[in-house]
């Protein structure tokens, strides 16, 4: 087994379970928009006031069930997971997952946590618009 395959659970459990608001990519922004709101409010170009409305969109997904959004019909009735969690990625962030080698975000957006129980038996990121929260 690889070194990195080692540590990258151990990474996400920790960056996931972090305390601290250095990471802004595993700050869920459901119960509220904090500091995130000035960044997303910069990067969709609108007044941060917006930003929880634009949040919440996302945020009704949170304990549904997920499912591709895009992809052949076959890929669109796979059942992902349950939603956990949305968070707001920015480029450079780090995301990993268990199993796999950490992933470097190469854009800004909203992202869902995504739990086991359906396709995988870990939790993972996917890009909400990529998302279909039944």
């Amino acid at each position: 087994m690889k070194k990195y395959q080692l540590l990258v659970p151990a990474l996400f459990v920790l960056l996931l379970l972090s305390d601290s608001h250095s990471s802004a990519a595993f700050e869920n922004v459901c119960p509220y928009v904090g500091q995130q709101q000035q960044r997303i409010a910069r990067k969709l170009r609108v007044d941060p006031a917006v930003v929880p409305s634009i949040a919440a969109a996302y945020c009704a997904n949170v304990g549904r069930k997920a499912y591709n959004a895009i992809g052949p019909d076959i890929a669109r009735r796979t059942y992902l997971g349950p939603i956990q969690a949305v968070i707001w990625a920015n480029p450079g962030d780090i995301l990993a997952q268990p199993g796999g080698p950490p992933r470097i975000t190469h854009q800004s957006g909203f992202m869902y946590l995504i739990g086991p129980g359906g396709v995988a038996n870990d939790n993972f990121f996917r890009w909400g618009p990529e998302i279909a929260g039944r």
